[in-house]
């Protein structure tokens, strides 16, 4: 089984040894299902690496949230708005499973970009990354038209989330009502029998 390291590495194309340089820097904190990083309105200038357990970000939009990402082992994890102008969050981030994360708070890491231009340059990259991250997200909606094709990618590339995430909050994230993810899960366990 993978370790959140090597996920921290591929996913952000960090070496081993920049991975150990920035975990050195952080604090681990443990996260039980149904906690809160941020909740929409409030301010958290943290950033996290979870070494386990699934995070999720919604917005509430005419009284339903709608789930706007899922985050899990070795996925690096702030509040942009906080962590980049220490404005309230627009979203709100709950723990879906509990966790484990690594947290360094932002004014840690502007001092230790100050002082190193290795650490500077280590940021630098995993932000570079997560900005990708965020575009292959929304081509990843853009390509998968049928909530059916976004569902069967996330079987393939995150099945950890069908195992510990409401299949309300998923369906959100689906931009279907749960009764239409059970009718396209039906479909498809009737269509491999």
């Amino acid at each position: 089984m993978e370790s959140f390291k090597d996920k921290l590495c591929k996913e952000y194309a960090l070496t081993v040894e920049q991975a150990d340089l920035l975990i050195s820097e952080m604090n681990q904190m443990d996260f039980k299902k149904g906690d809160y990083v941020v909740r929409e309105g409030e301010r958290n200038t943290n950033f996290y690496i979870l070494k386990s357990g699934v995070w999720r970000s919604f917005r509430m939009n005419d009284g339903e949230e709608m789930t706007l990402w899922f985050a899990s082992k070795g996925d690096c994890v702030f509040a942009i708005w906080g962590y980049t102008n220490d404005n309230v969050s627009q979203t709100t981030i709950e723990i879906e499973a509990d966790s484990s994360a690594l947290v360094i708070s932002k004014s840690r890491i502007d001092e230790l970009c100050h002082q190193s231009i290795e650490m500077a340059n280590l940021i630098r990259t995993i932000f570079e990354n997560h900005a990708l991250w965020a575009e292959n997200f929304l081509i990843f909606f853009a390509d998968h038209v049928s909530a059916q094709q976004r569902y069967q990618a996330i079987m393939q590339k995150s099945p950890e989330l069908l195992q510990q995430v409401s299949l309300k909050k998923l369906a959100s994230y689906l931009y279907v009502t749960p009764q239409s993810l059970s009718r396209i899960r039906a479909g498809m366990k009737k269509s491999k029998e």
